[in-house]
């Protein structure tokens, strides 16, 4: 992001904050297969940390542009079933804004800044956590992203890749 300056993370610590990340949010409920989690911001650690963390969880992970407006990240945040949202503090504001209009989010986690009112500081969450391993059912599968279309013809729609290999692109 920009003025943020560049962070770098040994695979070593990657790990350990997607475990750490993982581990939180299993407290939370998420389960492998059902859970979604929007996650908003611009490129960043906290970022890269949370999408290893869904693909351990085998949980889906919706991105989402920061750049839509209110109504347009409070339809696909609605639309695609999401119950978890993380988010960049620099726009936890848009999301103070919508909650009224998300009912089937239970838990909004904020990253890398001031934590507003009846949401979760994500650093904090992820810190209290255990580096170790998630322990997830042995047929977990990988996590999934689920990428909205831009909607040039009516409203955007979600678009699911699932994890792990894809045997066509060999």
């Amino acid at each position: 992001r920009a003025g943020a300056g560049v962070r770098t993370l040994t695979f070593k610590e990657l790990n350990e904050r997607a475990n750490q990340m993982a581990n939180a949010l299993l407290g939370l409920g998420a389960r492998p297969g059902e859970t979604k989690v929007v996650w908003c911001g611009q490129n960043s650690s906290g970022l890269v940390v949370m999408i290893n963390a869904a693909r351990k969880l085998g949980i889906t992970a919706v991105p989402l542009n920061y750049r839509l407006s209110d109504e347009e990240a409070a339809y696909v945040t609605d639309h695609c079933d999401a119950t978890i949202v993380y988010v960049d503090a620099e726009f936890a504001p848009m999301f103070s804004r919508i909650r009224g209009d998300l009912p089937k989010v239970t838990t909004y986690l904020v990253f890398d800044g001031e934590v507003p009112d009846g949401m979760v500081d994500a650093d904090a969450l992820m810190d209290a956590a255990s580096t170790a391993e998630p322990e997830l059912p042995e047929a977990t599968e990988p996590g999934s992203t689920m990428i909205y279309t831009s909607g040039t013809t009516g409203k955007p729609k979600g678009a699911l890749r699932r994890g792990g290999a894809n045997p066509a692109q060999g």
